[in-house]
């Protein structure tokens, strides 16, 4: 059964002759007239009694009708609905990040963006499951834009030959604990014995995006980092460290305030501070107007 057989059937219903429906329907009568014997072979019985003028809908013909007239317009109201979404998704900037880039960046860095393109309308996706997802959503058009933190050395991209990338910004993350009764570090990394258990806040992203682990490894290996409690965004992180649940590498930008008034304090020197790249990324090969039309007055302003 076709849709436009039912489209056929409610033209013939509405105007009770088969020459004024083919008109209608911009078909020739007889095609017209097979059309709906086709949907009445279809159904199983006759819908229109042709024995007068105008041809009038038999018994099945009523029952038929209610059925159609919802099927036909289901269908056109989702194609409606489908077209625009396709129109509105077509003007929007569809970038993918980090949970914590979306929540403590992409505000401010997006309104700063305003004068310089003409939509206002984005998408921000945070719920890929791994970094390679991330990339394959790029690579595949699901997303036109990635957001991350990288480690300025380059050790965590190595897909150049794909992508292009563009400094945004740079962020530090800070080592903190929460202050004793004193205002003291309950713990100072620097002055923990060999083998020491410590309570550590983390994460759950993969490294590739949060290289702390690379961090510990090569600076506390002596140390034991026993997870406590990790989460997807670093405000979460925040909270369990100003309740004393453990260490966390935390963006400065989130802590600076706490640690101007004392709420946390420092687990360690500047020194074990991580500093990351905020990294925008575009497939080379996504070249649709909007996208470069954005890459280009991107990288225009931030040249001037």
């Amino acid at each position: 059964m076709e849709l436009k057989w039912l489209e056929d059937f409610i033209s013939l219903c509405e105007t009770g002759n088969f020459r004024v429906a083919s008109e209608r329907r911009c078909v020739s009568q007889p095609a017209f007239s097979r059309r709906i014997k086709t949907l009445e072979n279809w159904v199983g019985a006759k819908l229109f009694d042709r024995s007068g003028q105008p041809v009038k809908l038999t018994g099945a013909g009523e029952m038929f009708k209610p059925a159609a007239l919802e099927i036909v317009q289901l269908a056109c109201q989702t194609r409606n609905d489908i077209k625009t979404q396709i129109r509105a998704d077509k003007s929007k900037i569809r970038f993918s990040t980090v949970s914590t880039l979306s929540q403590n960046f992409m505000p401010g860095w997006l309104k700063d963006l305003q004068s310089i393109i003409e939509t206002e309308s984005f998408i921000v996706r945070t719920d890929f499951d791994s970094f390679e997802d991330y990339l394959e959503a790029l690579e595949e058009g699901v997303v036109d834009f990635f957001i991350c933190y990288e480690d300025p050395s380059g050790t965590i991209f190595h897909y150049t030959e794909k992508f292009q990338s563009h400094i945004l910004g740079t962020e530090t993350l800070v080592p903190v604990v929460s202050p004793d009764s004193e205002g003291n570090p309950r713990c100072w990394l620097p002055s923990c014995k060999p083998g020491s258990r410590i309570p550590y806040v983390h994460t759950n992203s993969r490294p590739s995006i949060w290289p702390i682990n690379h961090h510990l490894k090569k600076r506390y290996g002596d140390l034991e980092f026993v997870s406590v409690y990790e989460a997807s965004i670093a405000t979460a992180l925040r909270a369990m460290v100003v309740e004393d649940y453990g260490v966390a590498w935390i963006p400065n930008s989130i802590v600076a305030e706490d640690l101007a008034n004392g709420r946390l304090v420092r687990a360690s020197k500047n020194d074990d501070d991580i500093h990351l790249d905020i990294k925008i990324y575009r497939y080379e090969q996504n070249t649709e107007p909007r996208t470069e039309k954005f890459w280009q007055a991107l990288l225009e302003r931030d040249a001037g």
